[in-house]
């Protein structure tokens, strides 16, 4: 049989970039609309794992979290040049329909078999809590499209040419043979998408065949009397406020429960995924931060999952004694803790301040409410002495590990309102993890699971390179007066913010020659709780010359803020703040 010839250039070029558009534009639509992560975002992500720390550390200072979009476009644009090669061969080498047809099919299971394991998703997605189904979806909705956009384009174009050309019978049943294999992958793509909408009803919602935990119709009063501690802990542990509960299987009413507002919008294209709380420059911080105001950080550079208390479930499973899921009916019903708590991020600077746009302002304190993790894990019948580490599993596969003893800790919560409000959706509704003493780290948002395991786990920081613990090191900020500001002659305030997680702060000293000497602040107010920071002020004299502000704080185990400077990773940052004042 005559072979068919080669297409020219220009003709495959159009068929590459055709086809490039669809599948590119579809990827970034079941983003959207079914919150299934691109494979740009995913390999990125991984990517990440190999850069070091300290290159990933001067990128973030130089870029702020923009370096996160920098980096994604760029991997975007790979997979576009990467789709657009391999759709213009295909259609400059004449290849048949059905050859299109299994190339696209053989890039959905490279996709399924290498890209989801090395991204931690496993084989066909298995990995995931939140549909698997959904993701496998969605990924052959893009490649399906895009071996139909290349068939359907290169045989509608042989078609012409052959009745142009007067070509005989064979040759047009040859392309039109090519048509059908276009329409097969199209119609591919179709029962893709419908198995995407039907898997997709309940948002990212957990699938899971577990029992339903109910909560019991009687609580008792939260308690805090403490226990003995564990041997060797160090910690204080509360004893759970609700018995072990039998899980069963319960109905959930339908839109029981309000859902907060839109998230707020963040400029990800400019500051990336990290936004400093909101304060004016000059202006102290105030003891309780805004929701509006309230910094926000997240690892996702594109979109943040967006769910639903009313379809949402929590899967407790691994070492406990009966593995549950738990909707957010019964979360609420458990006994209601509230605690005021300040929450910073990891990568916050503590000196330096201007070397990245989000400065020391990753840091802010809120009124939170929920259940204890206690609480929450008594629902399937506690963790098993086999437990070594507790796995914090977000919707957005962001985990985050912790050891039994501070799970257990009275103040570590699982909350659902912040501020006397829904939990907004940037801070992880419809519920996020809260633990005493930890970086925002460890304080898991868009909770999915809980996992108990029997042996040590590396959760998404720590395959990073950062640190195991997350606790949060001794910070002191100075408000007021700006970095510059022109002061007249004599006395002027000086003040600030000073945190040291639940550590507390014992005092606060402020020097105005540069750190030579030093003088006592004084507290503005009694934190209103023990993981708080504290605001602190004082007077100095200002002289006809410029003067050296700068601030230490001892925490409350004695441990006094040294005048070395450490960047955030991969432990957190260290150093003392400090401001030069001028003269009027």
């Amino acid at each position: 049989m005559r072979q068919r010839e080669s297409r020219d250039w220009t003709s495959s070029i159009a068929v590459g970039a055709a086809a490039t558009a669809a599948a590119m534009l579809l990827q970034q639509a079941v983003r959207v609309g079914w919150q299934v992560r691109s494979l740009p975002e995913r390999i990125m992500e991984w990517l990440l794992l190999f850069v070091p720390l300290d290159l990933f550390e001067r990128g973030l200072q130089q870029f702020g979290a923009s370096a996160k979009e920098i980096a994604l476009v760029g991997i975007f644009a790979g997979m576009a040049v990467l789709l657009m090669v391999v759709a213009t061969a295909l259609a400059r080498t004449a290849s048949s329909g059905w050859v299109i047809l299994l190339t696209g099919f053989g890039l959905w299971l490279f996709t399924m078999l290498v890209i989801m394991p090395l991204t931690g998703a496993g084989p066909f997605a298995t990995g995931l809590l939140s549909n698997p189904v959904l993701t496998n979806s969605a990924y052959l909705v893009v490649f399906a499209a895009f071996a139909a956009v290349t068939a359907l384009f290169a045989a509608a174009l042989d078609l012409a040419g052959s009745r142009r050309q007067g070509a005989a019978g064979a040759a047009i049943n040859r392309d039109r043979r090519s048509v059908l294999a276009g329409l097969a992958a199209a119609c591919a793509a179709l029962v893709a998408y419908g198995a995407g909408r039907a898997t997709s009803a309940g948002g990212a919602a957990v699938q899971s065949s577990l029992p339903l935990a109910a909560a019991p119709t009687s609580l008792p009063a939260p308690t805090a009397t403490p226990l003995p501690p564990r041997a060797g802990s160090g910690v204080t542990l509360a004893p759970p406020t609700s018995a072990p509960i039998t899980p069963t299987t319960v109905p959930t009413a339908a839109a029981e429960f309000a859902t907060p507002a839109a998230a707020r919008s963040l400029a990800r294209g400019e500051e990336g995924s990290l936004t400093a709380a909101g304060r004016s420059p000059g202006t102290l911080a105030p003891v309780i931060t805004s929701n509006t105001d309230f910094y926000v950080v997240t690892k996702n550079p594109v979109a943040d999952p967006v769910l639903d208390a009313n379809t949402w479930r929590l899967v407790i499973d691994g070492e406990v004694e009966h593995p549950v899921q738990v909707d957010y009916g019964t979360l609420v019903k458990l006994p209601p803790i509230e605690i005021t708590k300040t929450l910073e991020c990891i990568s916050n600077l503590t000196a330096g301040c201007s070397l990245a746009a989000f400065g020391c302002d990753l840091v802010s304190t809120a009124v939170w409410r929920g259940a204890r993790l206690g609480d929450v894990l008594g629902l399937a019948g506690g963790l098993k002495s086999s437990a070594v580490a507790v796995v914090f599993l977000g919707y957005d596969e962001f985990t985050a590990a912790l050891a039994p003893d501070a799970v257990l800790d009275p103040d570590s919560l699982l909350v659902y309102q912040m501020n006397g409000q829904i939990l907004p959706r940037e801070h992880g509704y419809p519920a996020r993890v809260l633990v005493p003493g930890r970086y925002g780290m460890k304080n898991t948002k868009w909770v999915a699971g809980i996992r108990a395991v029997d042996q040590p786990y590396a959760d998404w920081y720590q395959q990073r390179g950062w640190t195991k613990d997350g606790f949060v090191k001794t910070m002191s900020r100075i408000d007021v007066p700006t970095d510059g500001a022109r002061l007249d002659a004599g006395p002027q305030r000086v003040a600030g913010i000073a945190y040291a997680g639940d550590r507390g702060i014992q005092r606060v000293e402020v020097s105005a020659d540069g750190g030579m000497t030093w003088q006592a602040t004084s507290l503005l107010e009694q934190p209103p709780g023990k993981d708080v920071m504290v605001r602190w002020a004082a007077t100095f004299t200002m002289a006809d010359q410029p003067v050296m502000l700068v601030v230490r704080a001892t925490d409350g185990a004695g441990q006094a803020q040294t005048d070395d400077f450490g960047l955030p990773a991969p432990d957190g940052g260290w150093g003392q703040d400090s401001i030069q004042v001028q003269p009027a």
